[in-house]
């Protein structure tokens, strides 16, 4: 069944306090607008269930809810409130973000013709290092690690990683139906691809941040193509691309580094989002030397 369209809120007022200004994006089961709170003056953001969306969608609204509250204090998107619309969709009252996200920084240093800078990277990743780490010691896995949801906030005030409507709680019932994998394909971990839900745990965050790493450097993710069926495989049994090929200035040890990012076995690859980061910044400022 076709899923109705969303309805214009331009306008609306969500529970008597927070007036719709406009649309700021859409997804597959949201849309983002912006909104100004009434009562204290400032502009908002407010992502609302679609009509049509069906129990699971709701749910997972809640679960994002939960863990950025869990996460408060992090690098995470600050809740404000939760709200239901006057036709009973489901919405969450976030800070409104002003910037852009990674993907769009990087292609602008990109086609500037400069390269992106190891301490641009470090300053700009740092924060989500710590925000999975703190994701992770409580069960939550982000599951949706891309470019595009780290959230470069304007006049240097920092960063965002957004989008946990994906995120799974290793310790409650999971809502994806094992034959729908979550995620953007080019970040997505062997183990995934390979239907191992077994072995569906914070690894999966571990290879997909070793990914955006390695597109930050190599302008391209590391298994780049259109025919899902060559992506899998590649991901799932190609040799590991040499990130030094791309950038030479990182050091021919950087590619020792991207093997165990990458690793195709989660064993075999690092075992927690910190020990990725730091032994990256080590392998990329001694071998640049």
């Amino acid at each position: 069944m076709s899923r109705s369209l969303p309805p214009d809120r331009t306008g609306q007022v969500v529970g008597g306090r927070y007036e719709i200004l406009s649309l700021l994006g859409e997804g597959g089961q949201s849309s983002v607008y912006r909104a100004r709170d009434r009562r204290e003056g400032d502009e908002v953001a407010l992502k609302i269930l679609k009509p049509g969306t069906d129990k699971e969608s709701t749910e997972r609204m809640f679960r994002e809810a939960r863990a950025l509250a869990s996460l408060h204090g992090t690098a995470t998107v600050r809740v404000l409130d939760q709200e239901w619309t006057d036709d009973g969709a489901m919405s969450l009252v976030t800070e409104l973000l002003i910037g852009e996200p990674l993907d769009d920084a990087l292609e602008k240093i990109e086609a500037s013709g400069n390269k992106v800078e190891l301490d641009y990277v470090a300053r700009i990743l740092e924060p989500v290092v710590e925000t999975l780490h703190a994701a992770h010691a409580i069960g939550i896995v982000h599951r949706d690690l891309k470019p595009a949801n780290i959230f470069v906030l304007s006049e240097n005030r920092g960063v965002r990683l957004i989008d946990f409507g994906f995120a799974k709680f290793t310790r409650l019932r999971g809502l994806t139906a094992h034959d729908w994998i979550a995620g953007s394909p080019s970040y997505i971990a062997p183990e995934t691809w390979m239907g191992r839900q077994d072995a569906i745990d914070h690894r999966i965050d571990v290879y997909a941040f070793g990914a955006v790493i390695y597109r930050c450097f190599a302008g391209t993710p590391p298994f780049v193509s259109k025919d899902i069926a060559v992506l899998l495989k590649e991901a799932s049994s190609a040799p590991r691309p040499s990130l030094f090929a791309k950038r030479p200035d990182l050091g021919e040890i950087i590619d020792d580094w991207v093997e165990l990012a990458l690793a195709i076995d989660p064993d075999a690859r690092f075992h927690a989002i910190r020990a990725l980061w730091r032994a990256f910044l080590s392998a990329a400022r001694s071998g640049g030397r």
